[in-house]
């Protein structure tokens, strides 16, 4: 009823490798060709729907998917056609009995339209069952192309998915892989890749933050799930070489938020020691992210400014990071797996009673809720490393406080949050200031010109810690804490 599977994009050059990995035990071979539908007002993607009719071999298969508990579980129905195929055309009845024909038929609903193709695959798979930590997992490699309306993209990837024993048999299978191989997680669907082709995206829009509605126990679950969907979803199109600067920038928001809650809610004792490997990994990563930001969105603008300043600068382009090898790096892959399994784990267990979890955010919310006011005052003669903790502490106030939104009455968070944008606003231009600095003093190794620009900048640094400290006493006359 459930599917649960990790899928990874294979890189070209490590293909043929796969490939023969996979041919050292009794691996299957097998064409499959496969015809998705939808109405043209999708209804079935709106609601996270997926309707296929697939040739396999000599055999036809009608197969329904819907959204499972998790980012890496679907809902999944197959209902075997006639051998001759003479009908392929889809019929929602044929799921009934399933959790996935309601879906269907809710969203059909008041659809004004009938079902039509949307695009098609034809995949050569190769594919074979191992035995792996008492589970059996068929591991299955894809090549092929999906088509649509004349265009088409390629296919490469490789499916880790659990048929039967313990999901974290998976995880350690599929970690083993990727260290191997150089495998990265993607969680693009063939369907979703199709959709895009269909509607001719080159990539798929930045994901972003999605306020959670109640969980109850599994609240851990899901924030672990809603942190790992804004991550992989804009992470996986700069893997590709295919994102730009607004995925740089909610990848950044994404991992603060997943630190922000595995370091504000460690005392659950649900990350275990997963926590540092994780923080470990990402921190290069994040580094990286950052510099880019800096050097693409941030020095234009500030090149901009001194200009008009009078500076005689000339403009220039510093070498950017390779965020692409970055994403991709094993040591984030492997970390990116791990938090896969754990949501799972999450979402397998008992949960986290909801007035334990509310004890332990309220006290973590009021001790970030003080220290940030209680630096944020006094902003002016703090020297620069706690200027820096006081819009670090922000930035985690502000996270903690929308991922336990459930917890409490939504609107007081909502309005609380709201009350911290003009300081999150005067702080974020002040470390802008700060690392536009930076990049004009490293410049002036090679053009001393440079030097007007960054003298320019560290003039507006006083006036800048001037307003952080007026925004933080109007934010603590105005800043409601929810959790009191």
């Amino acid at each position: 009823m459930n599917e649960f599977e990790l899928k990874f994009q294979v890189p070209t050059d490590r293909l043929a490798e796969v490939a023969a990995a996979l041919q050292r035990g009794p691996a299957e071979s097998k064409r499959l060709r496969a015809r998705y539908f939808d109405t043209p007002d999708e209804a079935l993607a709106q609601a996270g729907l997926v309707l296929r009719i697939r040739q396999e071999g000599g055999d036809w298969v009608q197969t329904a998917k819907g959204p499972g508990r998790g980012s890496f579980e679907r809902l999944e129905h197959d209902f075997r056609l006639e051998s001759s195929g003479a009908d392929t055309s889809p019929l929602i009845a044929r799921h009934r009995g399933h959790p996935v024909h309601e879906l269907l038929v809710q969203a059909l609903r008041h659809s004004p339209s009938d079902l039509q193709p949307t695009f098609e695959t034809e995949i050569e798979r190769l594919a074979r069952t191992v035995s792996a930590g008492g589970a059996s997992i068929e591991i299955a490699l894809d090549r092929g192309e999906v088509r649509s309306d004349g265009r088409a993209q390629a296919v490469q990837e490789i499916e880790f998915e659990l048929k039967e024993g313990p999901p974290d048999a998976v995880i350690e299978l599929a970690r083993s892989w990727c260290g191997s191989h150089g495998l990265w997680l993607d969680p693009q669907s063939k369907s979703a890749l199709g959709r895009r082709l269909a509607i001719g995206e080159p990539c798929t829009a930045p994901v972003t933050a999605q306020p959670l509605q109640r969980a109850g126990r599994y609240l851990l679950a899901a924030i672990l799930d809603t942190t790992l969907r804004q991550i992989l979803g804009n992470a996986r199109e700069l893997a590709a070489g295919t994102g730009g600067d607004e995925h740089v920038h909610q990848l950044r928001v994404g991992i603060r938020r997943l630190r922000t809650a595995l370091r504000e809610l460690r005392e659950s004792g649900a990350w275990g020691p997963l926590e540092s490997r994780v923080e470990e990994a990402l921190r290069g990563l994040f580094g990286q992210l950052g510099t880019h930001r800096d050097r693409t969105t941030l020095l234009p603008q500030l090149l901009r400014d001194v200009q008009a300043a009078g500076a005689p600068v000339a403009s220039w382009q510093p070498a950017l990071p390779d965020l692409r090898a970055a994403v991709r790096d094993g040591q984030v892959q492997d970390a990116l797996v791990c938090l896969a399994g754990l949501a799972r784990t999450l979402h397998e267990g008992d949960g986290a009673a909801p007035k334990v979890l509310r004890a332990l955010a309220t006290g973590r919310l009021q001790a970030l809720h003080s220290k940030m006011l209680k630096g944020g005052r006094r902003f002016e003669e703090l020297p620069l490393a706690s200027r820096h903790k006081v819009r670090k502490r922000l930035k985690r106030l502000r996270y903690l406080a929308e991922l336990v939104r459930p917890l409490y009455d939504a609107a007081e968070v909502d309005a609380y949050v709201l009350s911290l944008k003009k300081l999150q606003d005067a702080l974020g231009l002040y470390q802008d200031s700060v690392a536009g600095r930076s990049l004009f003093e490293e410049r002036s190794r090679e053009e001393p010109a440079a030097w007007f620009g960054a003298g320019w900048l560290a003039a507006q640094e006083d006036r800048l810690a001037r307003d952080c400290a007026e925004a933080c006493r109007k934010a603590a006359r105005k800043a409601r804490p929810f959790w009191k």
